[in-house]
């Protein structure tokens, strides 16, 4: 009788599946906050603009002001029904996570970095070059959905440099004609020169620029020619920054750092459907020696690459760092992007610029934590829901003489694993919760 009462006692005493459901509660609710907010803002906040410094630093800040910040996004392609086949509810289902991911990924960017100038290297959407005059209703819901995923929070002081990629309008002979024309009337203008922060940022639209026809390249052509003549007419003319989609030739196997992620060290030279990994040597070389550029940035491989081209003519060697892909969905483990900072010359000293790589959260990472948590919590509550049972059927069992037997309930082969879903249920009614909160607190700010 002593050892029933203490039976007895235990299992009244006996919190167990309640306490570990409030744990794991509070458990699911922190994952989720780090995982859906707090990771961007600590992968994003880790990664700080770079110094460029000048000869006359002090100086530069007092007279020109501070340097100009630019953030470098690339190959977001917001995916379709082009991307991977998907139709109905499922691209849906797709769509909603690879749009969520870069959407907290340029706010957060926005709000902890403040660039005064983003430039994308294009490839906006995945299939816009696909979507034709009979289609432009579909590309202008598209091109809706990717603004509201790459907002400008703070249009008023804020500029968006958007460059055409491969996956817009094609690339050279396979430019779509109907696709670039409205490119330029939606989007804007695919050639163009920004001054800032003492430079010259040329963004050349390298894909029309590599067409056989001439009304095709004439546009590329004629900045191109531009840039020369006031390179060439002005020996104190700013140094240019050369923004290209594609990035330009260089030797087989050129290796590309450290900083890259594919078991390839180098860049490829692959040509396929409206796609090539480099530019023609021709195009390149024509590219250095007549825009003489200080540096190169470019996309479209997706992956991150940094090499220095040949000196064109008799000027200083052309380092080239292609920006990874923005989003989570586009082969490489780690989306990226880049921190560019402009320093203005001042009283005779060069302006200067320096470039930080940056990488974003690991999202496959993110579910693969989610999947562990999941199991073991189903572990914990299979462990709590097993000890409650065992002690309610020993202490209905009897004294110390007797063999403890089970109730006819407590045979029941789902009895167990329905306490386990009850109390997963129960985890789940907090968890989920929370984590539409962190989706909604994206759509809300």
């Amino acid at each position: 009788m002593e050892l029933q009462a203490k039976l007895q006692q235990s299992l009244a005493h006996s919190k167990r599946p309640r306490t570990v459901v409030r744990g794991l509660r509070a458990a699911w609710v922190a994952a989720v906050v780090y995982s859906e907010v707090g990771v961007y803002y600590w992968r994003i906040g880790r990664c700080r603009w770079p110094e460029a410094k000048t000869e006359a630093d002090a100086e530069a800040d007092a007279i020109a002001g501070r340097p100009t910040r630019v953030a470098i996004v690339a190959d977001a392609q917001i995916v379709d029904h082009y991307s991977y086949g998907q139709t109905g509810m499922l691209l849906r289902i797709v769509e909603f996570f690879t749009d969520i991911y870069v959407r907290k990924a340029y706010l957060v960017l926005q709000d902890v970095r403040q660039p005064a100038i983003v430039v994308n290297l294009g490839d906006l959407m995945d299939g816009g070059r696909e979507l034709l005059e009979d289609a432009d209703e579909a590309w202008l819901a598209e091109y809706a959905r990717f603004r509201s995923v790459f907002r400008n929070r703070a249009p008023a002081t804020r500029r968006v440099l958007e460059m055409a990629g491969n996956h817009d309008i094609g690339i050279g002979n396979t430019v779509v004609a109907h696709a670039l024309r409205r490119f330029h009337r939606r989007v804007g203008a695919t050639n163009q020169i920004v001054a800032a922060g003492g430079h010259r940022l040329a963004l050349v639209d390298t894909l029309t620029l590599e067409s056989d026809d001439p009304a095709v390249r004439s546009g590329a052509r004629r900045l191109v020619e531009q840039l020369r003549s006031q390179r060439e007419s002005n020996s104190a003319a700013p140094p240019t920054l050369l923004f290209s989609h594609v990035p330009l030739w260089r030797a087989a196997n050129t290796p590309c750092g450290p900083l890259r992620q594919s078991r390839h060290g180098a860049l490829l030279s692959r040509r396929g459907y409206q796609f090539r990994d480099q530019l023609q040597r021709n195009t390149t070389e024509y590219l250095l020696e007549a825009v003489r550029p200080q540096a190169v940035f470019s996309g479209d491989d997706h992956d991150t690459c940094s090499v220095t081209h040949p000196a064109p003519g008799s000027g200083e060697p052309v380092p080239e760092h292609t920006i990874g892909a923005f989003g989570w969905a586009s082969g490489v483990p780690v989306a990226s992007y880049a921190l560019l900072t402009l320093a203005p010359g001042v009283g005779g000293a060069p302006p200067a610029f320096a470039l930080q790589h940056c990488f974003l959260p690991y999202q496959l990472g993110i579910y693969k934590a989610y999947v562990l948590l999941l199991a073991a919590s189903l572990a914990l509550l299979l462990r709590a829901c097993w000890w409650r049972r065992r002690l309610a059927a020993a202490a209905s069992a009897g004294g110390a003489g007797q063999r403890i037997r089970a109730q006819p309930e407590m045979r029941s082969r789902l009895s167990l694993p329905l306490d386990v879903l009850r109390a997963a249920g129960a985890v789940a009614l907090v968890a989920a919760p929370a984590y539409v909160a962190c989706i909604l607190y994206f759509y809300a700010v």
